[in-house]
Order: structure tokens, then C-alpha cells, then sequence
């Protein structure tokens, strides 16, 4: 349920993104909307890195076709980046407007030369052009990056407290229930 709802919102957001960058008169710079949500399933503790994974392939391959970037660039480019940012979270709490804007903008950038550099891999004649415009970029990412990881952070808390309602989250066990079924108090 989780996953789904969070592809839900990864899909509403890339196709606002697209839609900006459509309506615009002229080629501009966007912030990567898929990217925070990526970022948001990676260093999250409340997901596996498997789901993670999944959410972030999902997504890539949502933007590929939205974008109408070689298929799999984007795909590749988003696990890579929610591996990053598990490794990412066992070091440092993304928590905080700063600490969100700051990570929001390193992977941004992060992501940004590796779309760039698979890109060039791929098809060799589009060079490395777009790395000029990935400082700005990562700085509307960056600007973009606590509203979108707190609205994130809000529904998956809201996803906890619904399953908490109905018994399926694991909560503290109670004494009696631990000596019961043999296990040790925490």
C-alpha cells in the first residue's frame, strides 16, 4: 500500500514537473521532483532498501517516458541514487529544512552527472551539455526539496497511524505477550 501510494504521488509529481517545463515559453531549468521522492524512499528507515529499489525503478522509468529520455537512464540513475541515500541515512538524519535542502541539493547534482554520464554512454552525440544547466537545477531542487520530503514524511505517517489502528504495526509488546511466546523484553 505504502509503494503504491508513493508511485502515486511520484507519478502526480513528475507529470506536474513536465507540465512546467511544457508551459514554459522557453527551455528552463525544473526542479527534479522524481528525484526527491527517490531520495525521500532511500534514506527513509521506514523502507527497505528492496522497496526502495523497486519505487526508485518505478519512478526512473516513469520520468524516461514522460521526459522522452532513452528508456532506463533515469531508471538506472534513481536506484543508484536511493542505494546513495541508504548509505546516506545509516550516517547522518536528514531531518530539518537545512539538512533537506542541503541533501536535496547534493543529489540533484549527484544525479545530475549520472544522467549525464549514462547519457553520454548511450548516445555518445549528446555529450555533456547538461551539465551546465544542473547547478540551477539542483538549486530549485534543493529549494523544492523540504516541502516535498516533509509532504512525504506526512503521508507515511499517516500510513503508520492507520495500520497502528488495525494492529499491523509493530509496536512495543507487552510483558505478559513476550513471556508468552518466549521472546525477551525490550
Amino acid at each position: 500500500m505504502r509503494s503504491l501510494l508513493t508511485l502515486v504521488v511520484a507519478y502526480v509529481l513528475l507529470i506536474l514537473q513536465s507540465t512546467v517545463q511544457e508551459i514554459a515559453p522557453v527551455r528552463m531549468a525544473a526542479p527534479s521532483l522524481g528525484l526527491l521522492v527517490v531520495l525521500y524512499v532511500g534514506i527513509s528507515p521506514k523502507w527497505t532498501i528492496s522497496a526502495a529499489s523497486i519505487v526508485a525503478l518505478c519512478t526512473g522509468y516513469l520520468l524516461d517516458l514522460v521526459s522522452g529520455a532513452p528508456q532506463g537512464v533515469h531508471a538506472l540513475v534513481f536506484i543508484l541514487v536511493a542505494v546513495a541515500g541508504r548509505a546516506l541515512s545509516t550516517r547522518v538524519a536528514v531531518q530539518g529544512i537545512v539538512l533537506s535542502a542541503a541533501t536535496s541539493f547534493v543529489a540533484s547534482l549527484f544525479g545530475a552527472a549520472l544522467v549525464v554520464m549514462v547519457r553520454a554512454q548511450v548516445a555518445p552525440e549528446s555529450g555533456y551539455g547538461g551539465l551546465r544547466q544542473a547547478p540551477l537545477e539542483a538549486l530549485l531542487t534543493g529549494l523544492c526539496g523540504p516541502v516535498v520530503l516533509g509532504l512525504l514524511r506526512r503521508i507515511d505517517g499517516k500510513l503508520e497511524s492507520a495500520r497502528a489502528r488495525v494492529g499491523l504495526a509493530r509496536g512495543p509488546r507487552s510483558a505478559k505477550t513476550a513471556a508468552r511466546f518466549g521472546f525477551k523484553e525490550r
